[in-house]
C-alpha cells in the first residue's frame, strides 16, 4: 500500500499503537493522569494526519513533527519514546476527546484562542509551533489572477481559525468566494489535490508541507500568504482536570525549547550533563523535589532529549532543511536568535 493511502487508512482506523494495547481509562476514573499512563505503559497523544507533520514514513512508521514531540513527553513519563498510542481528531473531536480523557494530549495543530480556551474544559500548553494563514490556488487557462475571477470556490478544514478568519475576510473585502468546509483537513487536500475546488487555504506551513509531500501529486499551485495578517500560534492540549499532567506537558516542551537555546543536543547532553552551566544541569540532572511532587524521574528532560532531540533538531529531521519540505525556522526559533520561542528558568 502506497505511504499516503497508509495515511488515510490509519486515520481512518483512529489508533496507532505502539505498545501493547490496554484498557481505556478516562480523567474521571483516576485522579492522575500520570499515573494511569504509567499503569498503561503508553501516552495517548491526538493528531491530524499532514505530511510533515503526523504522517507514515516509508515504512510505515508515523512520524513528524508533532508525533516527535508526542514521544518526546512519553521519554519524559515513561523512559520510552515509542511508548505511544496516536489518534487522529478532528477539531470537534479534539476537545471532547480531550475533556472526555480518550487522549492525554492533542497535538493536531490546534491554535491557542480565546473562546478555546474559554469554553472548554482544556488547558493550552506553550505553543509549539507560530504560523499564519496560507492560501494555494491553481493557474487559470488565461493567465489572470486565479483568486480574482468570480465565484472562487476555496476548500477549508471546517472548524477551524481558518475557516472564520477566511470568511471574514472574504466579507470585508467583497471576494465573492464561494467558501466550501470540509470535515478534516486531509479531506479538503484531497478535494483541493482533485481539483473540486480553485483554492485551498489553511496554516501556511501546513499547506506548503502538504503540497511538497514526495507521495502527494505536484499540482502546480501558487502558494501565498493570505492578504490580511493572521497568527496562528500552535499548542499542545490537554484536560483541565490534573493540573500536575498540565504542568508535565507544559514543561516537558518547555525542556525542548531551552535545551536548543543552550545547545544541549541528543549527541552532548550526556557529556553536559555533568560539564554544562548550573541551569544545563538543572536541566538534564533534574530538581530532586519537583521530581518528588510530580511522580516524574528525576532525569525526565535527560531522557525527552536524548531519545528525541532538542527543538531544533526535531524541526529540522521533520519540517526543516533536512527534511523534503524545507520549511524555514522564520519565528520558531529561540528568543536569543529572534525568534518566539521562550522557556522560562529552570530553577
Amino acid at each position: 500500500m502506497p505511504p499516503r493511502v497508509r495515511i488515510l487508512a490509519a486515520a481512518a482506523a483512529g489508533w496507532l499503537a505502539f505498545a501493547p494495547p490496554a484498557a481505556s481509562q478516562t480523567a474521571s476514573e483516576t485522579a492522575s493522569v500520570l499515573a494511569a499512563v504509567q499503569q498503561r505503559g503508553t501516552v495517548r497523544c491526538g493528531v491530524t494526519y499532514s505530511p510533515g507533520f503526523a504522517a507514515n514514513d516509508a515504512s510505515g512508521r508515523p512520524t513528524g513533527f508533532m508525533v516527535e514531540l508526542c514521544r518526546a513527553l512519553a521519554a519524559a513519563v515513561l523512559g520510552n519514546a515509542e511508548a505511544i498510542e496516536l489518534r487522529s481528531l478532528s477539531k470537534p473531536q479534539e476537545f471532547a476527546a480531550l475533556e472526555g480523557g480518550e487522549v492525554d494530549v492533542s497535538f493536531a495543530q490546534t491554535s491557542w484562542t480565546f473562546p478555546r480556551d474559554a469554553l472548554h474544559r482544556i488547558d493550552f500548553g506553550p505553543p509549539v509551533f507560530h504560523d499564519d494563514q496560507g492560501i494555494a490556488a491553481w493557474p487559470r487557462d488565461d493567465g489572470k489572477p486565479p483568486l480574482q475571477a468570480g465565484g472562487v470556490t476555496v476548500c477549508v478544514p471546517a472548524a477551524t481559525t481558518s475557516q472564520r478568519v477566511l470568511e471574514e475576510y472574504a466579507a470585508r473585502s467583497g471576494q465573492s468566494w464561494r467558501i466550501l468546509p470540509y470535515p478534516t483537513w486531509p479531506d479538503a487536500l484531497q478535494a483541493f489535490i482533485g481539483k473540486e475546488c480553485a483554492a485551498l487555504s489553511t496554516d501556511r506551513a501546513l499547506l506548503t508541507a502538504a503540497l511538497r509531500a514526495p507521495d502527494v501529486p505536484k499540482p502546480g499551485a501558487d502558494i501565498a500568504a493570505l492578504p490580511v495578517p493572521t497568527r496562528e500560534p500552535i499548542a499542545p492540549l490537554t484536560g483541565s482536570a490534573d493540573r500536575t499532567w498540565v504542568g508535565i506537558v507544559r514543561w516537558t516542551m518547555f525542556a525542548l525549547m531551552l535545551a536548543e537555546e543552550k545547545g544541549v543536543t541528543a549527541d552532548n547532553a550526556a557529556i553536559l550533563r555533568t560539564t554544562g552551566g548550573s541551569e544545563v544541569q538543572r536541566l538534564l540532572q533534574g530538581i530532586p523535589e519537583v521530581a518528588q511532587r510530580t511522580g516524574l524521574r528525576p532525569d525526565w528532560a535527560y531522557q525527552a532529549i536524548t531519545q528525541v532531540g532538542n527543538y531544533g533538531e526535531i524541526f529540522e529531521r521533520t519540517i526543516g532543511e533536512r527534511s523534503p519540505y524545507r520549511l524555514p525556522r522564520g519565528p520558531n526559533r529561540p528568543w536569543s536568535s529572534g525568534g518566539l520561542l521562550y522557556a522560562p528558568v529552570f530553577q
